[in-house]
Protein backbone atom coordinates (compact mmCIF):
# COMPACT_ATOMS: atom_id res chain seq x y z
CA UNK A 1 0.00 0.00 0.00
CA UNK A 2 1.66 3.40 -0.86
CA UNK A 3 2.06 6.09 1.70
CA UNK A 4 0.21 9.34 1.13
CA UNK A 5 2.81 12.11 0.05
CA UNK A 6 2.45 15.20 2.63
CA UNK A 7 2.50 18.33 0.78
CA UNK A 8 5.40 20.72 1.07
CA UNK A 9 4.77 23.40 3.83
CA UNK A 10 3.52 26.43 3.21
CA UNK A 11 5.58 28.62 4.45
CA UNK A 12 3.11 31.21 4.98
CA UNK A 13 1.26 28.85 6.42
CA UNK A 14 4.08 28.26 9.62
CA UNK A 15 3.83 32.47 9.71
CA UNK A 16 -0.42 31.89 10.13
CA UNK A 17 -0.19 34.61 7.44
CA UNK A 18 -2.48 34.23 4.44
CA UNK A 19 -1.33 35.52 0.97
CA UNK A 20 -4.34 37.75 0.29
CA UNK A 21 -3.18 39.26 3.82
CA UNK A 22 0.25 39.86 2.14
CA UNK A 23 -0.70 41.54 -0.33
CA UNK A 24 -3.01 43.92 1.34
CA UNK A 25 0.50 45.01 3.20
CA UNK A 26 2.45 45.51 0.35
CA UNK A 27 -0.29 47.25 -1.96
CA UNK A 28 -0.98 49.89 1.13
CA UNK A 29 2.70 50.77 0.87
CA UNK A 30 2.51 51.18 -2.93
CA UNK A 31 -0.34 53.53 -2.22
CA UNK A 32 2.10 55.45 0.31
CA UNK A 33 4.83 55.96 -2.20
CA UNK A 34 2.81 57.16 -4.50
CA UNK A 35 0.91 59.36 -2.47
CA UNK A 36 4.41 60.27 -1.52
CA UNK A 37 5.64 61.09 -5.23
CA UNK A 38 2.49 63.13 -5.90
CA UNK A 39 3.15 65.34 -3.12
CA UNK A 40 7.05 65.50 -3.72
CA UNK A 41 5.79 66.87 -7.36
CA UNK A 42 3.68 69.49 -5.88
CA UNK A 43 6.93 70.66 -3.29
CA UNK A 44 9.61 70.40 -6.13
CA UNK A 45 7.13 72.88 -8.33
CA UNK A 46 6.50 74.77 -5.27
CA UNK A 47 9.72 75.56 -3.90
CA UNK A 48 11.82 76.11 -7.59
CA UNK A 49 15.68 76.39 -6.50
CA UNK A 50 14.78 75.25 -2.50
CA UNK A 51 15.71 71.80 -1.90
CA UNK A 52 14.80 71.60 1.84
CA UNK A 53 12.07 70.05 1.24
CA UNK A 54 13.84 66.85 0.78
CA UNK A 55 14.00 66.81 4.85
CA UNK A 56 10.32 65.20 3.99
CA UNK A 57 12.13 62.17 1.77
CA UNK A 58 14.41 61.43 4.55
CA UNK A 59 10.88 61.37 7.15
CA UNK A 60 9.30 59.00 4.55
CA UNK A 61 12.29 57.22 4.15
CA UNK A 62 12.24 56.27 7.65
CA UNK A 63 8.69 55.92 8.56
CA UNK A 64 8.60 53.34 5.44
CA UNK A 65 11.25 51.32 7.37
CA UNK A 66 8.77 51.73 10.47
CA UNK A 67 6.23 50.10 8.35
CA UNK A 68 7.87 47.01 7.07
CA UNK A 69 9.09 46.67 10.47
CA UNK A 70 6.10 46.71 12.44
CA UNK A 71 4.67 44.66 9.77
CA UNK A 72 7.24 41.61 10.17
CA UNK A 73 6.20 42.18 14.01
CA UNK A 74 2.76 41.74 13.39
CA UNK A 75 3.08 38.30 11.30
CA UNK A 76 5.92 36.66 13.58
CA UNK A 77 2.65 38.04 16.52
CA UNK A 78 0.19 36.27 14.98
CA UNK A 79 2.46 33.14 14.56
CA UNK A 80 3.28 32.99 18.29
CA UNK A 81 -0.42 33.44 19.67
CA UNK A 82 -1.49 30.77 17.18
CA UNK A 83 -1.81 27.99 20.02
CA UNK A 84 -3.19 30.68 22.05
CA UNK A 85 -6.52 31.11 22.61
CA UNK A 86 -6.69 35.03 23.06
CA UNK A 87 -3.94 37.52 21.66
CA UNK A 88 -2.66 39.68 24.10
CA UNK A 89 -2.14 42.79 21.31
CA UNK A 90 -5.64 42.47 19.98
CA UNK A 91 -6.36 41.97 16.63
CA UNK A 92 -4.60 45.37 15.67
CA UNK A 93 -0.92 44.89 16.56
CA UNK A 94 1.12 47.72 16.13
CA UNK A 95 -1.05 49.49 13.34
CA UNK A 96 -1.62 52.50 15.33
CA UNK A 97 1.93 53.02 15.96
CA UNK A 98 2.08 53.00 11.66
CA UNK A 99 -0.90 55.31 11.89
CA UNK A 100 1.16 57.88 14.60
CA UNK A 101 4.14 58.06 12.41
CA UNK A 102 2.21 58.04 9.27
CA UNK A 103 -0.57 60.73 9.98
CA UNK A 104 2.56 62.98 11.91
CA UNK A 105 4.13 63.41 8.69
CA UNK A 106 1.14 64.00 6.39
CA UNK A 107 -0.31 66.34 8.42
CA UNK A 108 3.26 68.25 8.41
CA UNK A 109 3.24 67.91 4.43
CA UNK A 110 0.23 69.49 4.45
CA UNK A 111 0.08 72.38 6.62
CA UNK A 112 3.55 73.42 5.20
CA UNK A 113 2.38 72.98 1.85
CA UNK A 114 -1.09 75.34 2.47
CA UNK A 115 0.96 77.94 4.52
CA UNK A 116 3.62 77.94 1.19
CA UNK A 117 2.13 77.60 -2.09
CA UNK A 118 -1.17 74.93 -2.07
CA UNK A 119 -3.59 78.02 -1.58
CA UNK A 120 -2.28 79.33 -5.10
CA UNK A 121 -2.49 75.90 -7.00
CA UNK A 122 -4.28 75.98 -10.59
CA UNK A 123 -7.75 75.52 -10.97
CA UNK A 124 -7.65 73.34 -14.35
CA UNK A 125 -5.29 71.16 -15.63
CA UNK A 126 -3.88 67.66 -14.77
CA UNK A 127 -1.57 68.72 -12.05
CA UNK A 128 -3.39 71.14 -10.14
CA UNK A 129 -6.38 71.50 -7.45
CA UNK A 130 -7.88 68.11 -7.93
CA UNK A 131 -4.92 66.24 -8.14
CA UNK A 132 -3.54 67.53 -4.66
CA UNK A 133 -6.99 66.22 -3.36
CA UNK A 134 -6.33 62.87 -4.61
CA UNK A 135 -2.87 62.87 -3.23
CA UNK A 136 -3.94 63.87 0.15
CA UNK A 137 -7.92 61.09 -0.33
CA UNK A 138 -4.59 58.43 -0.63
CA UNK A 139 -4.82 58.37 3.12
CA UNK A 140 -8.40 57.01 3.42
CA UNK A 141 -7.46 54.51 0.75
CA UNK A 142 -4.01 53.51 3.44
CA UNK A 143 -6.44 54.02 6.29
CA UNK A 144 -8.54 50.86 5.08
CA UNK A 145 -5.94 48.63 3.63
CA UNK A 146 -4.06 49.65 6.82
CA UNK A 147 -7.03 47.33 8.94
CA UNK A 148 -7.82 45.10 6.29
CA UNK A 149 -4.78 43.53 5.98
CA UNK A 150 -3.54 44.08 9.96
CA UNK A 151 -6.47 41.64 11.54
CA UNK A 152 -7.74 38.07 11.05
CA UNK A 153 -10.74 36.30 10.01
CA UNK A 154 -10.95 34.49 12.72
CA UNK A 155 -12.35 37.50 15.01
CA UNK A 156 -15.78 37.23 16.56
CA UNK A 157 -18.92 38.81 14.96
CA UNK A 158 -18.32 41.76 17.38
CA UNK A 159 -14.87 42.24 16.63
CA UNK A 160 -15.58 42.42 12.68
CA UNK A 161 -18.94 44.88 12.86
CA UNK A 162 -16.47 47.07 14.77
CA UNK A 163 -13.42 47.07 12.39
CA UNK A 164 -16.11 47.34 9.28
CA UNK A 165 -17.29 50.33 11.07
CA UNK A 166 -14.39 51.92 11.78
CA UNK A 167 -13.16 51.59 8.02
CA UNK A 168 -16.61 53.26 6.83
CA UNK A 169 -16.18 55.95 9.80
CA UNK A 170 -12.83 57.03 9.40
CA UNK A 171 -12.57 56.77 6.04
CA UNK A 172 -15.84 59.18 5.16
CA UNK A 173 -14.07 61.71 7.83
CA UNK A 174 -10.83 61.58 6.00
CA UNK A 175 -12.48 62.58 2.43
CA UNK A 176 -14.82 65.10 4.50
CA UNK A 177 -11.02 66.48 5.37
CA UNK A 178 -9.74 66.67 1.95
CA UNK A 179 -12.94 68.45 0.88
CA UNK A 180 -12.72 71.20 3.96
CA UNK A 181 -9.14 71.68 2.55
CA UNK A 182 -10.13 72.17 -0.12
CA UNK A 183 -12.20 75.61 0.91
CA UNK A 184 -8.37 77.14 0.94
CA UNK A 185 -7.91 76.85 -2.80
CA UNK A 186 -7.99 80.59 -3.32
CA UNK A 187 -8.75 79.85 -7.25
CA UNK A 188 -11.16 77.76 -7.01
CA UNK A 189 -13.38 79.27 -4.01
CA UNK A 190 -12.22 83.19 -5.36
CA UNK A 191 -12.48 84.53 -2.00
CA UNK A 192 -9.42 85.43 0.38
CA UNK A 193 -9.84 84.53 3.99
CA UNK A 194 -8.94 85.55 7.10
CA UNK A 195 -6.22 84.95 9.08
CA UNK A 196 -8.12 83.41 11.84
CA UNK A 197 -10.66 81.36 9.42
CA UNK A 198 -7.60 80.11 7.61
CA UNK A 199 -5.92 78.74 10.57
CA UNK A 200 -8.85 76.98 12.21
CA UNK A 201 -9.00 74.95 8.86
CA UNK A 202 -6.01 73.86 8.92
CA UNK A 203 -5.79 73.27 12.57
CA UNK A 204 -8.99 70.94 12.43
CA UNK A 205 -8.21 69.85 9.23
CA UNK A 206 -4.60 68.27 10.22
CA UNK A 207 -6.03 67.41 13.83
CA UNK A 208 -8.38 65.67 11.74
CA UNK A 209 -6.00 63.19 10.14
CA UNK A 210 -4.24 61.90 13.86
CA UNK A 211 -7.35 61.34 15.46
CA UNK A 212 -8.17 57.81 14.24
CA UNK A 213 -4.69 57.01 16.12
CA UNK A 214 -7.06 56.63 19.22
CA UNK A 215 -9.21 54.44 17.81
CA UNK A 216 -6.38 51.75 16.68
CA UNK A 217 -4.76 52.13 19.98
CA UNK A 218 -8.55 50.73 21.37
CA UNK A 219 -8.72 47.97 18.88
CA UNK A 220 -5.05 46.82 19.15
CA UNK A 221 -4.75 47.28 23.29
CA UNK A 222 -5.76 44.82 25.98
CA UNK A 223 -9.68 45.71 25.52
CA UNK A 224 -9.99 44.05 22.41
CA UNK A 225 -8.16 41.54 23.00
CA UNK A 226 -10.75 40.14 24.91
CA UNK A 227 -13.63 38.01 23.40
CA UNK A 228 -16.20 40.78 23.37
CA UNK A 229 -14.70 44.00 22.27
CA UNK A 230 -14.82 47.21 24.03
CA UNK A 231 -19.05 48.24 24.00
CA UNK A 232 -18.54 52.00 24.22
CA UNK A 233 -15.73 52.11 21.55
CA UNK A 234 -18.64 53.25 18.64
CA UNK A 235 -19.72 55.62 21.35
CA UNK A 236 -16.23 56.98 22.27
CA UNK A 237 -14.94 57.71 18.48
CA UNK A 238 -18.46 59.30 17.47
CA UNK A 239 -17.78 61.69 20.12
CA UNK A 240 -14.28 62.50 19.53
CA UNK A 241 -15.52 62.82 15.88
CA UNK A 242 -17.81 65.07 16.47
CA UNK A 243 -16.14 67.39 19.04
CA UNK A 244 -13.32 67.97 17.16
CA UNK A 245 -14.63 67.37 13.59
CA UNK A 246 -18.42 67.81 12.26
CA UNK A 247 -19.21 70.56 14.75
CA UNK A 248 -16.25 72.74 13.88
CA UNK A 249 -16.71 71.75 10.23
CA UNK A 250 -20.11 72.73 10.09
CA UNK A 251 -19.98 76.40 12.05
CA UNK A 252 -17.11 77.24 9.74
CA UNK A 253 -18.86 75.97 6.43
CA UNK A 254 -21.98 78.06 7.81
CA UNK A 255 -20.14 80.90 8.46
CA UNK A 256 -18.63 80.83 4.95
CA UNK A 257 -21.84 80.05 3.69
CA UNK A 258 -23.20 83.12 4.59
CA UNK A 259 -20.38 85.82 4.32
CA UNK A 260 -19.12 84.71 1.53
CA UNK A 261 -21.29 82.51 -0.44
CA UNK A 262 -18.94 79.21 -0.34
CA UNK A 263 -20.69 76.22 0.70
CA UNK A 264 -20.81 72.57 0.05
CA UNK A 265 -24.18 71.38 1.00
CA UNK A 266 -23.27 67.88 1.02
CA UNK A 267 -21.22 67.47 3.10
CA UNK A 268 -22.92 70.14 5.78
CA UNK A 269 -25.70 67.50 5.40
CA UNK A 270 -23.15 64.54 6.11
CA UNK A 271 -22.01 66.84 9.53
CA UNK A 272 -25.44 67.67 10.75
CA UNK A 273 -26.34 63.71 10.18
CA UNK A 274 -23.49 62.89 12.29
CA UNK A 275 -24.18 65.72 15.01
CA UNK A 276 -27.69 64.35 15.13
CA UNK A 277 -26.32 60.24 15.42
CA UNK A 278 -24.06 61.27 18.12
CA UNK A 279 -26.37 62.81 20.62
CA UNK A 280 -28.83 59.78 19.62
CA UNK A 281 -26.23 57.49 20.90
CA UNK A 282 -25.58 59.45 23.56
CA UNK A 283 -28.67 58.80 25.19
CA UNK A 284 -27.40 55.30 26.17
CA UNK A 285 -26.34 57.34 29.28
CA UNK A 286 -28.66 58.48 30.32
CA UNK A 287 -31.14 55.57 32.42
CA UNK A 288 -34.98 57.63 31.47
CA UNK A 289 -33.67 57.91 27.94
CA UNK A 290 -32.08 54.66 27.23
CA UNK A 291 -33.90 51.29 25.82
CA UNK A 292 -34.38 48.19 28.02
CA UNK A 293 -31.24 46.38 26.96
CA UNK A 294 -32.03 42.46 26.74
CA UNK A 295 -29.17 40.03 27.49
CA UNK A 296 -28.41 36.73 27.21
CA UNK A 297 -26.17 36.06 30.14
CA UNK A 298 -26.58 33.17 32.10
CA UNK A 299 -26.84 34.96 35.50
CA UNK A 300 -30.24 36.92 34.31
CA UNK A 301 -32.98 36.34 36.51
CA UNK A 302 -35.60 38.12 33.50
CA UNK A 303 -38.41 35.94 32.39
CA UNK A 304 -37.44 33.75 29.55
CA UNK A 305 -39.40 31.58 27.11
CA UNK A 306 -38.48 27.45 27.14
CA UNK A 307 -39.06 26.10 23.86
CA UNK A 308 -39.83 22.46 24.55
CA UNK A 309 -39.70 19.96 21.85
CA UNK A 310 -42.08 16.87 22.53
CA UNK A 311 -43.21 14.25 20.07
CA UNK A 312 -41.66 15.95 17.07
CA UNK A 313 -43.84 19.18 18.53
CA UNK A 314 -42.89 22.66 19.90
CA UNK A 315 -44.85 24.16 22.34
CA UNK A 316 -44.00 27.35 24.49
CA UNK A 317 -43.79 28.03 28.23
CA UNK A 318 -43.22 30.69 30.30
CA UNK A 319 -41.11 30.50 32.80
CA UNK A 320 -40.31 33.20 35.35
CA UNK A 321 -37.01 33.59 37.14
CA UNK A 322 -35.40 30.88 35.03
CA UNK A 323 -32.45 31.61 32.32
CA UNK A 324 -33.36 31.67 28.93
CA UNK A 325 -32.62 28.01 27.76
CA UNK A 326 -33.76 25.49 25.16
CA UNK A 327 -34.88 22.02 25.71
CA UNK A 328 -35.18 19.21 23.53
CA UNK A 329 -36.99 16.28 24.26
CA UNK A 330 -35.51 13.52 21.45
CA UNK A 331 -38.47 11.92 20.16
CA UNK A 332 -37.98 8.27 20.75
CA UNK A 333 -38.04 5.40 17.85
CA UNK A 334 -40.16 3.43 17.69
CA UNK A 335 -40.50 0.28 15.08
CA UNK A 336 -43.11 1.97 13.25
CA UNK A 337 -41.31 5.46 12.74
CA UNK A 338 -37.87 3.97 11.30
CA UNK A 339 -40.32 2.74 8.80
CA UNK A 340 -42.00 5.73 8.04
Amino acid sequence: MAKPVNPKPNRFNLLNVSIGEILARCFNGLIFIGQTCLLYYFMYTGFPGDWRWLGWVAADAVFLGIYIVLNVLAIRYFGTVRRKPVPQLGLLPYAFITWIFYSVILAGKVFHMFKTFARDLPDGGWMGTNLMKIAIGLSAAFFALLVAGHHRNRSSERHKFCLKWLQTHVVFELLDTVEFLSILFANETKILLSWSVEHAILAYSVMNLIIPAVALYQLSGFNFSKSKPLDNLILIQSVIATAFVNIPYVVIRLYLWHSADVTTALFIMKNFIAIVNTFWELRKLIPCCSFLDFTDDSDSTVASIEMVSVGGKVSKERTDNVPFRSTVHPVPKTEESLYA
